[in-house]
């Protein structure tokens, strides 16, 4: 019987806490560290494990199989590379999106897992939403007909003092709708985007990507909004689908049918507020890392799709601070 792999969390904010909350659950966690050691100890008294102020003097103490990475995005690169040249016993890492800050860090990022033999899972975690998957099947098997017009809104509300750390809009929350849209549709396409900043930062900002083969994405992005919505609208050639990610209800309408006519509605099972906000889509994500290192298989979302999903952020960016439009090329994700 294979043992459970042991798992150690760098960073106990805001998502290292729920991380060490799901692991515990499955009793993966050993140990924490975070540079406030009072923070990580904290949460390590929590669950009965260990607290270090250093990660690197955890990761030289304490026998793990892997390392989750959840500090702010400016130091995913950095964490990452040291794990990958200096401590060759880790066989996987889990990184919270995004993979890095900026696309040339990520490419190097990558270089170094991949040259030292590490599996990394990139913490894509509403690609691992139950009723997000459903809803691609949908699309791909033709109940709604080809794509024309997407509409993803991901709009909520962050504190100001946390918006440093997370970075810009786009590579924040704005990495889960592109990775999305790549698993929908790819090939060329124009780029246009506006951004509202706050300090220098872009805090929301409106992206609209419109592909050769006439499909639109249009993206309404958001952390200075009163509320909290999580939703996708496709409209294909032959009915739409609404999904609310939050709720987990997804409906489709044929184009055919009235205006007035009972929609298909799929509810998913509720499993409580925040169940369905973080704990099933990181148990997920949890899961696939938990197995990619006791198989050695491939997971969910990798390195690829971290890189792929900064290509749409750079080009974003570049848009939003030049008020230009430009062209780009999407990987199919599917």
């Amino acid at each position: 019987m294979m043992t459970t792999p042991k798992i150690g969390i760098i960073g106990a904010g805001n998502m290292g806490r729920i991380h060490a909350r799901v692991l515990n659950s499955v009793r993966a966690l050993v140990a924490v560290a975070d540079q406030d050691l009072a923070r990580a100890e904290s949460e390590a008294k929590k669950y009965g494990v260990k607290a270090y102020k250093d990660y690197r003097t955890m990761l030289s103490e304490v026998d793990l199989d892997g390392v989750i990475i959840s500090t702010p995005s400016s130091t995913h690169a950095d964490i990452a590379k040291d794990i990958a040249k200096n401590f060759g016993n880790i066989k996987g890492v889990l990184i919270e999106k995004p993979l890095a800050d900026t696309l040339e860090e990520a490419k190097k990022v990558a270089e170094a897992l991949q040259d030292n033999g590490i599996i990394a899972v990139i913490s894509h975690s509403e690609i691992y939403n139950p009723v997000l998957s459903r809803a691609l099947s949908l699309i791909k098997s033709g109940d709604i007909g080809t794509p024309r017009s997407v509409i993803h809104d991901r709009r909520g509300f962050v504190q100001p003092e946390r918006i440093p750390a997370l970075g810009d809009v786009f590579v924040d929350i704005g990495v889960h709708d592109f990775d999305i849209m790549a698993r929908i549709s790819s090939g060329r396409a124009r780029l246009y985007a506006q951004g509202n900043s706050e300090g220098g930062i872009f805090n929301a900002g409106t992206v609209m990507i419109s592909f050769e083969d006439g499909t639109e994405h249009l993206f309404l992005l958001s952390r200075q909004y009163v509320g909290r919505r999580r939703n996708l609208d496709v409209s294909g050639t032959k009915g739409t689908l609404s999904l609310d990610l939050f709720a987990q209800i997804i409906k489709v309408q044929d184009l055919d049918q009235e205006p007035s006519a009972d929609s298909r509605t799929i509810r998913l099972h509720e499993k409580g507020a925040t169940i369905k906000v973080y704990g099933e889509p990181l148990g997920e994500v949890i899961s696939d890392f938990l197995g990619c290192i006791e198989s050695g298989e491939k997971p969910q979302v990798g390195l690829e799709d971290g890189i792929a999903a900064l290509e749409i952020v750079e080009a974003t960016r570049k848009s939003a601070k030049t008020g230009q439009v430009v062209e780009i090329e999407v990987r199919s994700r599917g």
